[in-house]
């Protein structure tokens, strides 16, 4: 009775622990034997690595007509890195290795059950991880029992990975291209009309040459003007000498050509007054119009030559190779915390039970 007055002490604990002192011994070594057979038990797990930066789409870009490549990056910025982690994490990523690996197989379970898919996938995603190195790369980790595997599923992965980023730029170099080609037929039309319009119109007038022929007859009346007015005025003046009769004649047929000249050039420009400015206008859109097309199709080359010409959407740093040391599980580590948490339970279940006894002596005596 007095011991239950007294407060709990450390002498107390010892002696509770001394009296079960066989039994604890017993219960200890059964943990750690314990301890020691499960984990020699479980399966060895081996863990392959591959390192790799994200590449810069610029790499799949065409240099720009007139540019040089002084602005082109080789590596991607961080946004690139996460479309990376994106398509590392697709399904369609995942499954396909799962399928290409036979891993419904390899982890034992029924493809014909209703949430194999689930289960497989889940299997998977325990012994496969993505992580960004402290150096901004992407890691790529793959765990299984069979070191080959393991490495096959890593390097695999990575390829997969690769020609979706490609196959990505690919279907937007794809769009492109189709945009330049529906583009280039579009002012091919527009070419074609417009070089039928200008045709027609020069030929209603018979105009052949639309800036040559006008520049043609506008130098021909000035001429014709400086002429006329040269041999008026020479006539003039020898016409006060008669002496002077026949350079008289000779002018006034100079005279008669150059009013001749003057009257066809007036009469020429005159046919093509109403429509030569619409000619030119024609003429100058079809022009800017002939610019473009040259200039489309030199870009449609470009990004032709881009879309079949190979390019890397990653940088590969490290190859995955077949691990030769275990990564998991710590047999040791798995032995002393199992062996620990045993006994620890058996001292609490100890005091529990002698606590128990005594409190029913207690009683019994009172």
């Amino acid at each position: 009775m007095t011991k239950m007055n007294n407060p709990y002490s450390l002498s107390d604990f010892i002696a509770q622990i001394l009296k079960w002192k066989k039994e604890l011994s017993i219960f200890a070594v059964s943990i750690v034997t314990l301890s020691i057979i499960g984990s020699m038990l479980l399966p060895n797990y081996y863990k392959a690595e591959t390192t790799f930066y994200a590449a810069s789409p610029d790499l799949a870009k065409p240099i720009p007509i007139g540019g040089d490549d002084k602005d082109v990056r080789i590596y991607g910025d961080d946004k690139d890195l996460d479309r990376l982690f994106t398509i590392a994490s697709s399904h369609e990523v995942l499954f396909f290795l799962i399928d290409s690996f036979e891993l419904y197989e390899h982890y034992e379970i029924d493809k014909d059950h209703p949430k194999a898919k689930f289960k497989v996938k889940e299997e998977f995603l325990e012994n496969y991880k993505t992580i960004k190195t402290k150096y901004g790369a992407l890691q790529l980790i793959v765990e299984d029992k069979d070191p080959k595997t393991a490495a096959d599923i890593a390097n695999t992965a990575r390829m997969k990975i690769e020609t979706i980023a490609q196959g990505v730029v690919k279907s937007s170099q794809k769009n492109l291209i189709d945009n330049y080609e529906n583009n280039l037929k579009l002012k091919k039309t527009q070419s074609d009309t417009l070089a039928n319009r200008l045709r027609e119109g020069k030929a209603s007038v018979g105009l052949f040459d639309t800036w040559g022929q006008t520049g043609m007859y506008n130098k021909m009346l000035s001429e014709a003007e400086s002429d006329l007015e040269d041999a008026k005025g020479k006539i003039s003046v020898y016409k006060k000498y008669p002496a002077f009769r026949d350079s008289v004649i000779k002018y006034l047929a100079i005279v008669q050509g150059a009013e001749g000249k003057k009257i066809k050039s007036l009469s020429e420009m005159e046919k093509y007054a109403p429509i030569l400015s619409d000619l030119k206008q024609m003429e100058s859109e079809l022009s800017r119009l002939y610019d473009q097309i040259s200039l489309d199709k030199e870009r449609l080359k470009q990004l032709s030559a881009s879309y079949n010409a190979k390019f890397t959407a990653l940088h590969l740093i490290e190859a995955a190779e077949v691990p030769v040391q275990k990564s998991r599980p710590k047999r040791s580590i798995i032995v002393v915390l199992s062996s620990l948490i045993g006994i620890m339970f058996s001292f609490l279940a100890v005091l529990i039970i002698d606590n128990i006894k005594t409190t029913d002596l207690f009683n019994k005596n009172r």
